[in-house]
């Protein structure tokens, strides 16, 4: 018995050293960001020191905290096997703490306050005032640190109310500017080809919205929809969508005559533009095979079944577009790279290249991604070998690169090159090396042979018009 009791006052001393120095290496991590923030002060007079299109000094924390050169951030961060963003995140904060948090700094290289709940309350203060910030460092320096996020929600509101007066009233004038509407895709195939869709309306919008949805599931219902009411409402969501795809804000009377059937002053229904759906799977799936594929618009691995279903709905058209090949390299004259081949890169490899980057390469342009409204695409086509220094404009020297990688491999220092289909080798400007794999293989030490590529499945461009008829299910293809 006493055995025993030694043994387990053992593990639980154990258990505490541990958290010790999980907790005493985290702070030092901290200081070690600040620390990297200092020797890369913000480079002046240099015309190619800019981030991000801004002067390379940028603030990373509140006001009082010292600019950064940011284009240091991705090589700490790659060093710490996370993204440009998190490394961001881990030094704005590390200079939040050390400048405008002092009491709060100390604490934590005390121990006594852990530095994750430090980095929460630092990810919190960088937009207030220092009076502000000062405010809020004494009174969780108070607490040691026992501020859960509600309590820590209402310090900073009191903190701004307090400090920040017009910024409290601007924030008030700006309340209805942050209604929203989201739908949250499936990115890693768990949710079975469903979305969540989330959002923030006014009182009378959602009221409407919820009677609206309501008749459409008792509609649908009455259309001999046996589903359970959940069901029928998320449909009737659907269908809504699809009877209202665009506003229409003109009347017959600003247009042409209304017809008998829609009445005086009736909207005249726009039609709705295709969505198009980048279905990849082998070829054995067309028919009954089992063989898995995934969706390109959303990186969402699906069964040949629900692809199946997809394809199968009554009343739709399919179309489907010229096979891209992504084993056959294309390559075209000149520095201009052609949409064909920008498709094929972004297929290919899904995200942007660069170490721990998961920023989705779409293999088409965004309708909203710049500024203008004209289309823009998600990622750089990079010429990994520079076509200035002959590097052909191919799609085996063509990789996705986000803005912002792309402009630290143009201007900072980064190299990369292809060491497989799929595969990249990173340098970073002080010689460190980091592999980037294929399908999301996590980078890592460059030490062994790259493994064998694998034969890419062909890709299906499929464009779906949309079933305007209620429906309890959707049949499924028999053959």
């Amino acid at each position: 018995m006493s055995t025993s009791s030694d043994a387990t006052a053992a593990l639980l001393a154990d258990a505490r050293a541990h958290q010790a120095a999980e907790q005493a290496a985290a702070a030092a991590l901290l200081r070690t960001a600040a620390d990297w923030a200092d020797l890369h002060p913000p480079v002046e007079d240099v015309a190619e020191a800019t981030w991000q299109g801004s002067p390379s000094g940028v603030p990373l924390a509140g006001p009082g905290a010292p600019a950064v050169d940011g284009a240091c951030v991705a090589e700490l961060a790659a060093a710490l096997r996370c993204s440009t963003d998190a490394g961001t995140a881990l030094i704005g904060q590390a200079l939040e703490l050390r400048h405008r948090l002092p009491r709060l700094w100390e604490l934590v290289h005390r121990g006594e306050v852990p530095a994750w709940q430090a980095r929460r309350v630092a990810a919190r203060t960088m937009a207030l005032t220092p009076e502000a910030a000062a405010y809020v460092d004494a009174q969780v320096a108070a607490v040691v640190g026992r501020v859960g996020p509600t309590q820590l929600d209402r310090l900073i509101t009191t903190a701004i109310l307090r400090f920040m007066p017009a910024e409290a009233e601007q924030q008030r004038l700006a309340a209805a500017d942050g209604r929203r509407f989201d739908i949250h895709h499936d990115r890693d195939g768990t949710s079975s080809g469903l979305a969540e869709v989330t959002g923030w309306l006014d009182l009378p919008d959602a009221l409407d919205l919820d009677a609206a949805v309501t008749d459409g599931a008792q509609a649908l219902a009455e259309a001999g929809c046996h589903a359970s009411l959940d069901v029928r409402r998320s449909m009737a969501v659907g269908e809504l969508a699809r009877r209202q795809p665009a506003f229409d804000l003109t009347t017959s009377s600003d247009s042409e005559p209304a017809t008998p059937s829609e009445g005086a002053g009736a909207p005249v229904p726009r039609p709705r533009v295709p969505v198009t759906l980048y279905l990849h799977l082998t070829a054995e799936s067309l028919g009954s095979g089992t063989a898995p594929g995934w969706v390109g618009n959303t990186g969402t691995p699906v069964t040949a079944g629900q692809i199946r279903d997809w394809c199968g709905r009554p009343g739709s058209r399919i179309t489907v577009r010229p096979v891209i090949d992504l084993n056959t390299d294309q390559t075209v004259p000149g520095y201009q790279v052609p949409e064909r081949i920008r498709e094929h890169i972004a297929l290919r490899d899904r995200t942007c290249v660069f170490p721990w980057c998961s920023r989705p390469a779409h293999p088409r342009p965004l309708r909203t991604a710049r500024s203008d409204g004209e289309p823009g695409w998600s990622t750089d086509a990079d010429h990994i070998v520079p076509f200035g220094a002959g590097g052909p404009t191919a799609t085996d020297n063509l990789a996705p690169l986000c803005r912002r990688h792309h402009r630290l491999k143009t201007l900072h220092g980064w190299r990369y090159r292809r060491t497989a289909p799929g595969r990249y080798l990173w340098t970073s400007p002080h010689g460190l090396h980091f592999t980037r794999g294929p399908d999301g293989t996590p980078p890592g030490s460059t030490t062994g042979p790259p493994p064998a590529a694998a034969t890419a499945p062909r890709t299906w461009t499929i464009t779906l018009p949309p079933d305007a008829r209620p429906r309890e299910r959707d049949p499924v293809p028999t053959g």
